[in-house]
């Protein structure tokens, strides 16, 4: 019956760390995720159940032969559990109603406490009433005890390790409670049948005593007012130095491991599992203790060695990492080697925790009816010291002193507590030899390794710098409230902001007018877009330069919300840098999370800029949710624009699909900007149409600041800012469709890409599912203007970036078919695809005079003379007519018909003197040499003028005149190999042919030869 009991316990252990970790997130949402926040929400918590801890007693007092107490209290905590599910996921709309919540922890407190008093309490209470229930004999006080203990924190440590590695990834935040009601649920009737099924055996205060049986043992009897102190005292201390500790550990660890759902329940998982395999295995021999005082003493110490040990094996983390950079490992391997290291490391003193507390419960309570009187008082006595531990630590000691500090300073006040078991009642020996262990022990402590996060964070292997190895200069370091924050420099020229190893933004050390152009475009593109906007809200004061882009606009007031404090001080250290946006008179700096800021506060704004850090860190993705978007969007005045900042490394399509999805869920117009070299996307929403006003942005680009700034990133007018477009907000809505968006509950983001190992590829390729679903659907935005999209292609003609000049000629042919043709045209002509172009010339005949004559020239470039004849005679321009046929006579090497152009000037001229360089090239060059030729006229110019230079020249003349040539000739037969491979793939023969005679005559020995005639020969009819 106990074992069958004492199994519910495990079953409720599971739902109660299910329970805690779920409303911790879910009420965090509203209140905030500063590590203020979190750690209020988290007292509340413990306070909870220290006060149903303390109150247990009165619940058995006279029902100590049943199990339907307990039964009562899974039935509260499953019930009020699924009560407060709709209460916490609409809690931002009473938060709202509460603008003091957004920075006074008391009303946090009162607010946290209010909401999870009643669940908390019972679920303080269910260890106690099973304990006053179960433990019958006073022979079996300890064993029982620690057994119970065992069970309930084998069950937390199940559901540390199941909700955040299978059931909230699997099912939400909201589908864990559910999973934590049915547990409550199966324990209750469990509870009720084993109740009348089983009926427990009679009390027994003392056992009978037979014959020739062993008297009981010392610890048995060894309850007193004075040991009941000494226990009372030890159960504050180690319950404040196993959460103190804990805090300690999980700051530095997290690096390791990673700020992560995955990385933080590992920790949780394996610090909970040593204290359970303590307590299990000291309940094998509890009861069989002689010495009771000199073991607790013994056993302090051990707990102070082990923790200094600890902190001493936490300090070789950093060439731990540095291996385990060197060997590569990934995916479900690397994440199970950290595992058994933080195990290694943490375990040990864990373990020690877990064997005292049973042993303190013992001698706190003595006998039966102590258990049933003072298990609850111990318990309580525990939980509040793990609050004050876990605040403490959080709000003061780390903060103020650091983490090493804080370790350090537990282990001592650890290695004192076994002063207060010592003196009276031991021997001689041992009375002096006690004194002696601590002071060894302490000298450890001093003596052995500390921690080094500068070690640790040049170590974590987050960016190319510090896997390489290379040594960078710290030029920042300061554990702040949400992590380890660092500025380094690689290269002496930029410095990189990190948090927690981990690149936040990057900044020139050189030129302050140098801006990281996501971060400017982040910052600028919402006022280019709504240039009458007043005011602005920055989320995230990161590098400082999306505000200082902010900055350069006629915004009328700027309000910038940072979580971290340390990040501002680091960006300060640099002289001249994005800081001094600070100093503007129209910015506003306040230290909060920035969506409990817009929840509370009803302040709205023209501008929201969001630059969190990464949407797999536990908090951060707390504002990569469609819930925030919708906060976000009520802040916004009607026309407001919001800029959303995400990365694209270390993302997957799916992941992306769920933020694009979730959104344009919100925003009912948007846009996609991409920066594909810095890995970096822009999300722009707007609660009305956005539109690309030219004339307003290009004269907003010219200003001197803003110029001055964005040079670096060489955006100077309109087009430069749409050479980042992606994607439409409709060609994004199509695209997610079939997504699951994004939401507070099933924290989509963060479960995915904390699971992410390496580069997504295939179908996950971000990058690979905005090529697919994006086809630079700009109209939207510029709307049906056939000058604006010409610009615009001719734009990405000189970049090069031909298929994006593509996609904006097809949405010019939708509105003006002759334009998109002669759009599209150009931009054949400009990537000397001949062929295509002559294809597309012969689809129309309404050509303006300009292609005629391009087409013209295309031809004559391939040879083809006779081909380019009846397009010259039609060319109407009498000028440019004769130019065209002089060179046609020149190209068909008709001289007697080029020698009717003597009389000619300009490129007519030039062609005519080609053509007399043939017989006499000392009257051509003479008078070639005074002409800057056209491309096509390069190549033969050259070589009449080399011919001259041989008759007249110098040598140096002729070296330099040869050296022109043969680099000319290089260049032309590129662009013949070029132009041949193209009409191969187009299937023209006759072109490609004609292009590789051509090339062939002018490099016989050229590379491309080979493989161009094997093409051509594959699509000539047979």
């Amino acid at each position: 019956m106990f074992y069958f009991s004492a199994g519910f316990l495990v079953l409720s252990g599971i739902a109660s760390l299910t329970y805690q970790v779920a409303w911790v997130r879910l009420i965090g949402l509203s209140l905030g995720s500063t590590s203020a926040s979190i750690s209020t929400v988290l007292a509340a918590f413990f306070f909870g159940l220290a006060l149903g801890s303390f109150l247990a007693e009165r619940l058995t007092r006279n029902r100590i032969n049943s199990l339907l107490p307990y039964a009562l209290l899974e039935t509260v905590i499953g019930l009020s559990g699924l009560a407060l599910l709709p209460i916490l996921l609409n809690l931002d709309g009473v938060m709202a109603l509460i603008p003091a919540a957004g920075t006074e922890l008391w009303l946090k407190f009162a607010i946290s406490a209010a909401l999870l008093v009643i669940p908390t309490t019972a679920m303080g209470a269910t260890f106690p009433v099973m304990a006053a229930v179960l433990i019958r004999t006073k022979e079996h006080v300890g064993t029982r005890i620690s057994q119970l203990y065992g069970f309930n924190t084998f069950g937390a440590v199940l559901g540390a390790g199941l909700s955040g590695f299978v059931v909230i990834p699997a099912w939400g935040l909201d589908g864990a409670i559910y999973a934590a009601a049915t547990l409550n649920a199966i324990v209750v009737v469990g509870a009720i049948i084993a109740n009348f099924a089983a009926p427990l055996r009679p009390v027994s205060i003392l056992e009978p005593q037979v014959e020739g049986a062993e008297a009981p043992l010392p610890i048995a009897r060894a309850h007193d007012a004075g040991m009941r102190w000494r226990a009372a005292a030890t159960l504050v201390a180690t319950g404040f130095a196993s959460v103190a500790a804990q805090v300690g550990w999980t700051k530095y660890l997290a690096m390791f491991t990673g700020s992560t759902i995955y990385g933080l329940s590992a920790i949780l998982t394996v610090f909970l599992a040593g204290i359970a395999i303590g307590a299990w295995v000291i309940g094998t021999f509890i009861d069989r203790i002689a010495r009771p005082r000199l073991f607790m003493a013994g056993g302090l110490l051990a707990l102070a060695a082990t923790l200094v040990l600890a902190r001493a094996g936490l300090s070789l983390l950093p060439p731990v990492q540095g291996a385990l950079n060197v060997l590569g490992i990934e995916g479900t391997s690397d994440h199970l080697v950290r595992l058994a290291i933080v195990l290694v490391l943490i375990f040990p003193p864990t373990f020690v925790f877990g064997m005292l507390f049973p042993i303190n419960l013992k001698l706190y309570c003595g006998d039966v009816s102590g258990v049933r009187k003072r298990v609850g008082e111990a318990y309580a006595i525990n939980t509040l010291a793990s609050i004050a531990g876990a605040v403490l630590a959080g709000f003061w000691s780390i903060p103020v002193f650091g983490t090493d500090a804080l370790l350090t300073g537990v282990a001592v006040g650890v290695a004192l507590l076994p002063l207060v078991w010592g003196g009276e009642g031991l021997q001689r020996v041992r009375r002096f030899a006690m004194p002696a262990l601590v002071v060894l022990v302490l000298a450890g402590n001093q003596l052995l390794g500390h921690l080094d996060f500068k070690a640790l964070v040049a170590s974590v292997g987050y960016d190319d710098s510090s896997r390489d190895g290379k040594a960078g200069d710290f030029m920042f370091l300061k554990e702040g409230k949400a992590g380890v924050i660092t500025l380094v420099s690689y290269d002496g020229k930029n410095a990189r902001l990190q948090n927690n190893g981990l690149n936040e933004s990057q900044i020139s050390l050189t030129n302050s007018n140098n801006l990281l152009t996501t971060e400017a475009l982040l910052g600028l593109v919402p006022y280019l877009l709504r240039p009458d906007a007043k005011s602005a809200f920055m989320l995230g004061f990161g590098g400082g330069i999306s505000t200082t882009a902010l900055t350069l606009t006629g915004l009328e007031k700027i309000h910038v919300v940072e979580l971290e404090p340390a990040v501002v001080d680091a960006v300060r250290t640099i002289k001249d840098g994005p800081a001094t946006a600070l100093d503007d008179p129209r910015v506003s700096l306040e230290f909060n999370d920035a969506r409990n800021t817009l929840l509370v506060q009803p302040t709205t704004y023209d501008i929201i800029v969001s630059q969190p850090s990464h949407p797999w860190l536990s908090g951060s993705a707390n504002v990569f949710t469609q819930e925030f978007w919708s906060v976000a969007r009520s802040r916004l005045n009607e026309g407001g624009v919001f800029s959303q900042w995400i990365n694209l490394f270390q993302m997957d399509a799916t992941t992306l699909k769920a933020l694009l999805k979730a959104f344009y869920t919100v925003f009912p117009d948007g846009l996609v900007l991409a920066n594909n070299n810095a890995k970096d996307l822009i999300m722009i929403g707007s609660t009305g149409p956005l539109t690309f006003d030219y004339e307003k942005i290009d004269e907003i680009l010219a200003r001197p600041a803003v110029r001055q700034r964005l040079e670096s990133s060489g955006i100077f007018t309109t087009q430069d800012v749409l050479w980042f477009f992606a994607m439409s907000r409709n060609e994004a809505v199509t695209a997610t469709a079939d997504a699951t968006p994004n939401r507070d509950t099933n924290i989509l983001s963060e479960v995915r890409l904390s699971a992410l190992t390496g580069d997504a590829t295939g179908d996950e390729d971000p990058y690979g599912f905005i090529r697919q679903n994006s086809s630079f659907d700009i109209t939207p935005y510029i709307g049906a203007d056939t000058r604006k999209l010409v610009r615009l292609s001719n734009y990405f003609n000189g970049w090069e970036r031909y298929d994006r000049a593509k996609l904006v000629n097809a949405q010019l042919a939708a509105i003006d078919p002759q334009m998109g043709a002669v759009a599209e045209y150009g931009r054949l002509i400009a990537m000397d695809d001949l062929a295509s172009a002559a294809q597309l010339y012969a689809t129309r005949s309404d050509w303006p005079a300009e292609i005629r004559l391009k087409q013209a020239g295309a031809l004559l470039d391939a040879g083809l003379a006779q081909d380019a004849k009846p397009i010259i005679a039609q060319i109407e321009a009498p000028a440019v007519r004769r130019t065209m046929e002089a060179r046609l006579a020149f190209v068909s090497q008709d001289w007697s018909a080029l020698a009717q152009h003597s009389l000619a000037t300009g490129e007519e001229r030039m062609w005519y003197l080609l053509g007399v360089a043939q017989t006499d090239p000392l009257k051509a060059g003479l008078e070639l040499q005074a002409i800057d030729p056209p491309a096509s006229a390069r190549l033969p110019v050259l070589r009449a003028l080399l011919r001259y230079q041989s008759l007249e020249g110098t040598d140096a003349a002729i070296d330099k005149a040869s050296t022109a040539l043969a680099s000319a000739t290089a260049a032309l037969a590129k662009r013949y190999a070029d132009i041949a491979t193209k009409a191969a793939k187009a299937g023209d023969a006759t072109m490609a042919q004609r292009l590789r005679d051509l090339l062939q005559l002018l490099a016989p020995d050229h590379e491309s030869l080979k493989q161009l005639n094997t093409t051509i020969a594959s699509i000539q009819p047979q």
